[in-house]
């Protein structure tokens, strides 16, 4: 029974060990944190930093392990790579790995390769030396190592500057942050997913963002796009291009993009060595294109072929469970909702207990509603009538 090493217990990580053990393989999980879920559901786990690369090493070396891979993260894909070049076993590059912990890295590479970048950008390590930047504005600050839009913030003015750089170094895990230029246009995601010279762009994601008068907030994403042919095709290009230059032979790479009202032209704002999150990977490549990434990244950690071709396109479409402030006191069977109207599910990320923040950043939410439809407008309106109907059924106080 070959033996799989995960770096990493944490969310992100436990659909990849369950479907290791779904899959007869037997799962082994580090991670520093002695209550990580991953280590439920792992058939062998010990506690250890997962960026302590000769501790992980050794684990890995004692369990005669046959493949090492992580899901959701990059804080973990140095030590990866690491294991992976001393056991001869298939990872990205170590230099590869590096890069994808800082957001200025990789924008630095994709500039050297000639991707598309709006203006200048620079890195900073202090407050002190960000007060002798000349800023070109409009700007993105943003720390290196964020998450989401933690750290972000868009600097129309000089008096703006101050605070958006202190916003961005408390976020900023590491001290490093930067700025860049602003792109007007509409925003995407891209789910692209990459087997040694094979690259399938698998989704390109709309994303609406709304926040109303009265504070209630709008946020989902939705598959196809409803962009014209040629502009996804733009879009496609462009990521395949980052994906080169960044030296990319087998993850799955998830890319926010703007597409400029300016030149047409799409910018990479950001891009993660890992699957996308609020469902894309887990949930919008599966229904919409028909394959499993969770698979299909597995069998590539093991050497082996992998069934990546797209085999349908349906359009699907989230809404992000968003309610107002506290604390969830009962969540109602919801059996009459899901099936009907489009919904093809509900997925849960809090319970009964727990509480329901201000929207803020990602995590501010109660889970998120699938739909679909004939068209990608309808699975959009199918998820924003659901998500204002469960208001019923998640009930805060």
């Amino acid at each position: 029974m070959k033996k799989i090493l995960v770096i990493g217990g944490g969310v992100y990580q436990v659909p990849l060990i369950k479907r290791i053990n779904e899959l007869g393989f037997t799962s082994l999980c580090v991670d520093k944190n002695p209550s990580a879920p991953g280590f439920e559901h792992a058939a062998e786990y010990k506690v250890i930093d997962v960026t302590d690369k000769e501790e992980c090493l050794a684990y890995a070396k004692e369990h005669s392990i046959d493949a090492v891979m992580t899901y959701g993260a990059t804080l973990t894909l140095p030590t990866v790579a690491y294991i992976g070049e001393k056991l001869s076993l298939p990872a990205l590059t170590p230099e590869t790995a590096e890069i994808s912990k800082s957001k200025f890295k990789i924008k630095k590479r994709l500039a050297e390769y000639g991707c598309n970048i709006k203006g200048e950008f620079f890195e900073m390590h202090s407050v002190e030396e960000a007060s002798k930047h000349k800023f070109e504005l409009p700007c993105v600050i943003k720390p290196c190592d964020g998450s989401g839009s933690k750290g972000v913030s868009l600097v129309y003015s000089e008096n703006e500057i101050a605070t958006a750089v202190k916003y961005a170094f408390d976020g900023a895990r590491y001290g490093e942050f930067y700025a860049e230029g602003l792109v007007r246009g509409e925003e995407y995601s891209a789910e692209a997913f990459v087997a040694g010279d094979n690259v399938y762009v698998y989704a390109i994601v709309k994303t609406t963002f709304r926040r109303e008068e009265n504070g209630d907030v709008s946020y989902g994403h939705r598959t196809p796009s409803g962009l014209p042919e040629d502009k996804e095709a733009l879009i496609a290009d462009e990521v395949k291009k980052a994906i080169k230059a960044l030296n990319i032979t087998m993850a799955s790479v998830n890319f926010d993009v703007i597409l400029s009202d300016e030149d047409g032209k799409p910018y990479i704002i950001d891009c993660g060595i890992r699957i996308g999150q609020n469902l894309i990977a887990s949930h919008f490549v599966p229904l919409s294109r028909g394959v499993s990434v969770i698979d299909n990244t597995i069998r590539l950690a093991l050497g082996e072929k992998v069934d990546a071709e797209p085999k349908t396109n349906k359009c699907i479409a989230t809404r992000l469970l968003i309610y107002k402030p506290g604390v969830i006191r009962e969540i109602k069977p919801m059996d009459d909702v899901i099936g009907k109207n489009g919904v093809i599910d509900v997925v849960m990320r809090k319970g009964v207990g727990e509480r329901q923040n201000e929207y803020k950043e990602k995590s501010d939410t109660c889970g998120w509603v699938i739909a679909t439809g004939e068209t990608p407008c309808e699975a959009e309106e199918n998820a924003a009538k659901a998500k204002e109907l469960l208001a019923n059924y998640i009930i805060i106080e």
